[in-house]
């Protein structure tokens, strides 16, 4: 009998939720981002089966079978990311956590507990019926899960009160080759944006919030510095700043009239506060910034954080290099700000391949004003150092609880020919 054969039949043995269909392998083979061919070309390959586990014991099985068979593990949530941290660089089995989706929320201690699968914004409403609210939660709420953005890391809505998710969550349970663990404290550094390369998380316990009512405001400001100086003013949950060709966009998407300038849109928690004109509606479209792709109808997106000292000089610089049609918005956190370019383009003509490259020079931009990439995954893991504080003792720790590279390779930790291309690229870009 064949190695792959018996796999297989092993795998239906224990699990009652897979697919070994090329057309499901294929779609799970992806996430939301489109690459240039020769790129593409470059990491794609097809995951050998996928998973849906119910459970921590069948969890714990996959990595049996994984480490039997020598097969990465590529742990996936929403897929909402678009840097290549769920394409299965060298195939093995993709763990699709969505049937993972217990959640239970605990009133007196004002926390959640959620397995990896839980959408985020099904958190939200549970708990807005409690009399509480989620701290932060990513702009993909609607559909993100609570495994994915721990893994992913990073700020959303909410970060400038309460900072990224890395400082919001309370105990972690993540599994590996050897074993169940529970991790809380300094070891969270271990995992939180690691993208599964350390273990795979099962459980989460994350705080939560008294409700109190949000107030949106949105200010026409003269220019950046001007929206930094009103962030300085109050205090402010959510913060959220868009340039005038992310608002003309917006009015000819939606069919709205907001004033085509660089507006500041602020959220307090202030009962005595009115939402300003636009406020309401910019706040609501929160959620949805990749509805820009219909201009494209691709859409070519490159997110930098920059501290905030150097934030008004990173955009100014950014403003002035940038050419043609372009929408930009900053989130903001206590110490970042996360700047997110979105370039509409089509992946169809010749076009695409100059509009990603001015991707790539933006994230060297970033670099140069102390910066660093949002996220890394497979694309940019080349720069995982300048993403990964105390990156050197994290790579210690892949090795001893991952000596085979079977966690996600490829992401986080540079493999292949494909970083020294992209490093390449950027130098050329």
């Amino acid at each position: 009998m064949k190695v792959m054969d018996k796999f297989e039949m092993e795998v239906r043995r224990i699990f009652p939720y897979v697919s070994f269909h090329p057309v499901e392998r294929e779609i799970y083979s992806h996430d939301i981002s489109v690459m240039p061919s020769s790129i593409e070309k470059m990491v794609h390959n097809i995951c050998d089966v996928v998973i849906q586990p119910e459970n921590l014991y069948q969890v714990k099985e996959i990595l049996k079978l994984s480490k039997e068979y020598s097969l990465p593990v590529v742990p996936r949530g929403s897929a909402t990311s678009g840097y290549g941290g769920v394409i299965p660089y060298k195939g093995g089995i993709m763990v699709d956590f969505s049937r993972m989706d217990y959640f239970e929320i605990d009133e007196d201690s004002k926390t959640v507990v959620a397995e990896p699968g839980a959408i985020w914004w099904e958190i939200q409403e549970s708990a807005l019926k409690k009399g509480l609210s989620l701290r932060v939660y990513p702009t993909s709420a609607p559909s993100s899960t609570v495994g994915g953005w721990i893994a992913q890391g990073g700020i959303g809505v909410g970060s400038r009160m309460f900072g990224g998710i890395s400082d919001n969550i309370y105990e972690l349970k993540v599994v590996d080759y050897e074993g169940i663990k529970t991790v809380s404290k300094d070891h969270l550094k271990f995992y939180v944006g690691m993208e599964g390369t350390t273990g795979l998380i099962v459980k989460s316990i994350v705080p939560l919030m008294e409700y109190r009512e949000e107030k949106p405001e949105a200010v026409h400001v003269d220019d950046l510095n001007h929206a930094i100086t009103l962030l300085k003013s109050g205090t402010i949950y959510s913060a959220i700043f868009f340039d005038e060709g992310y608002i003309k966009l917006l009015n000819e998407l939606k069919g709205e009239n907001i004033p085509e300038r660089e507006t500041l849109l602020m959220v307090k928690f202030d009962e005595g506060l009115e939402a300003t004109p636009h406020a309401e509606f910019l706040w609501n479209e929160r959620f949805c910034p990749l509805r820009l792709k219909k201009k494209g109808p691709s859409l070519v997106i490159s997110e930098v954080l920059i501290p905030l000292e150097n934030l008004s000089t990173f955009y100014s610089t950014l403003k002035k290099s940038l050419k043609g049609e372009h929408a930009i918005q900053i989130h903001f956190s206590r110490e970042y700000a996360n700047v997110i370019t979105m370039i509409p383009s089509d992946e169809r003509e010749k076009r695409y391949i100059s509009d990603w490259k001015k991707a790539l020079k933006i994230v060297k931009l970033g670099l140069k004003h102390s910066g660093r990439p949002y996220s890394t995954g497979i694309y940019l893991s080349h720069l995982s150092k300048r993403v990964i504080e105390e990156y050197n003792e994290v790579e210690k720790f892949k090795k001893k609880v991952d000596p085979e590279n079977l966690l996600n390779p490829g992401k986080i930790f540079p493999m292949g020919k494909l970083p020294k291309i992209m490093k390449i690229a950027e130098m050329i870009s």
